[in-house]
């Protein structure tokens, strides 16, 4: 394997002059950054990037953790997270936590040893202790899609609340008076947001939302979540008494 000082002396120049056209740092004259680009090709000459980051303190690499990967929600989000990161020279690691609290602690601890540049986490649960993990290791973090119980959180997240809300007025528009709600978890924000939107649209149209006519999920991933859906729908089907004419379901 060919090393900077091999490719310096194939083009006849300091290893100092490589190393400044290898990381585009200083100057260099045309004809020299020719013939490094020159010798690297020819060499197959490949920088050695744990080098580069012992010196720099800084790995050029941030995480992605999700509650699930298989979510087509957290795809979409994946592919812009990739497209931006690698247009700035940054890789992208993936962690799929399976909304489970245990393998959420193992991945950040994990990403903590490798010393990322920065985590972007959908957090499994909304109580802020997976934030307050990183930050106490001075983790530079953003959360994405979920609130968190935490101060100064830098966040990107949508309005479950008011999406709901709409999506429920138009259930009453639509003349249905008496909806069912599945929802996820009762520890994270977007389920509770949901209940929230929908029980406001029907508050505002002289309605109620009974709490026996909201079911709580796991928000589970791939065959379990279908499961979990299936049983809450079972539920609303078996109730006593007149049945749903509408189900509002958060997937």
């Amino acid at each position: 394997m060919s090393t900077i000082n091999d490719v310096a002396k194939h083009a006849g120049v300091s290893a100092m002059t490589v190393s400044r056209v290898v990381n585009g740092t200083g100057y260099t004259s045309t004809e020299a950054r020719t013939r490094v680009e020159a010798a690297i090709e020819e060499l197959g000459y490949v920088p050695n990037a744990l080098a580069r980051q012992l010196r720099s303190k800084r790995t050029k690499t941030i995480a992605l953790v999700v509650s699930d990967i298989s979510n087509p929600f957290f795809t979409t989000i994946a592919r812009g997270v990739e497209d931006y990161a690698v247009g700035h020279g940054f890789s992208v690691m993936y962690c799929n936590t399976d909304e489970s609290e245990v393998e959420e602690e193992q991945y950040l601890l994990m990403l903590i040893e490798r010393q990322v540049d920065g985590v972007l986490l959908v957090p499994a649960r909304s109580s802020g202790e997976s934030f307050r993990l990183l930050t106490n290791h001075r983790m530079p973090v953003v959360v994405l899609d979920r609130r968190v119980a935490a101060r100064n959180v830098d966040s990107v997240r949508c309005d479950s609340e008011a999406g709901a809300h709409a999506l429920a007025q138009h259930l009453v528009d639509l003349g249905h008076r008496r909806i069912a709600v599945l929802t996820g978890r009762r520890n994270i924000s977007t389920s509770i947001d949901r209940v929230a939107g929908c029980r406001r649209a029907l508050e505002e149209a002289g309605l109620s939302l009974p709490d026996e006519m909201v079911h709580w999920g796991g928000f589970n991933y791939g065959k379990l979540n279908q499961a979990d859906g299936q049983r809450m729908a079972q539920e609303v089907l078996a109730a006593e008494g007149a049945r749903p004419t509408a189900i509002f379901c958060a997937n």
